[in-house]
């Protein structure tokens, strides 16, 4: 399987996808991508609808960037979250966000699947009639 390193540099390069996985305090998982993919047998729900994950900062000593913290926000439509935010709450919950490459017409992942953020999750910022909006 080719490396995201790799196909980043194609000049016709397919679907770029954040992949959020998210083990909420209660012990039940959420995973959400800004397209209903499965990837490695787990299906992310199309839930992101914004985030900030390009905004990266001096992480380290060594040269490393990346996300002190990231922002997100879900549909919500359906008030699913909100629910969750009722019963369980997001302060605490583990997140984990992986880059893949994704092949939408196919239906195929095309690249290995690297961690780019794992964080610990706060509770709601904002909840409307329409987004959710946490931060990790």
């Amino acid at each position: 399987m080719p490396t995201i390193n790799t196909l980043k540099e194609h000049e016709a390069a397919l679907t770029p996808l954040f992949l959020f996985d998210c083990a909420l305090a209660s012990g039940a998982l959420e995973r959400w991508s800004t397209h209903a993919v499965t990837v490695n047998g787990n299906a992310y729900n199309s839930r992101l609808l914004k985030h900030n994950l390009f905004e990266l900062q001096a992480g380290s000593d060594i040269g490393l960037d990346g996300a002190a913290k990231i922002t997100i926000t879900l549909a919500n439509a359906d008030s699913h979250f909100s629910e969750i935010e009722r019963q369980t709450g997001f302060r605490g919950a583990r997140v984990t966000v992986s880059l893949v490459f994704f092949d939408l017409v196919a239906g195929l992942l095309v690249s290995e699947t690297r961690v780019i953020f794992s964080g610990v999750g706060n509770a709601a910022d904002e909840i409307t009639e329409s987004g959710f909006k946490v931060t990790f």
